[in-house]
């Protein structure tokens, strides 16, 4: 065997670009969004004023989670980390029991609704 020096390439770890810079990702959210905004904008569901609106907010929402970066992060990324925070922020634990309502919760809204 012949001792031969390879070189690594140093972009093996970056993303690929399709168009516009887009990765296949980011190009996806803009090709489903711009569909989405056809298919509102198409549909006679409402006048076509809130047509407009909602066609503006949905191509709109898939040009920002596209292109939109913000401290270097893109929007999606930041999309995904809020709605991870909001599912690890509050614990639900199932304690194994019901409580049994007693009878003094009755007569204290009783009793309330007779002081009033």
């Amino acid at each position: 065997m012949l001792n031969m020096p390879a070189r690594v390439p140093l972009d093996v770890d970056l993303e690929d670009k399709l168009l516009y810079g887009l990765t296949p990702m980011r190009l996806a959210y803009l090709v489903v969004s711009l569909l989405a905004g056809f298919a509102l904008w198409s549909s006679p569901w409402s006048p076509q004023p809130a047509r407009v609106l909602a066609c503006l907010l949905v191509i709109g929402l898939g040009v920002v989670l596209a292109w939109g970066r913000w401290r270097a992060r893109a929007a999606d990324q930041w999309l995904s980390d809020l709605a991870i925070f909001v599912v690890r922020r509050y614990r639900v634990a199932w304690s194994g029991h019901i409580p049994k309502r007693s009878g003094k919760t009755k007569a204290y809204a009783a009793e309330a609704l007779s002081s009033n």
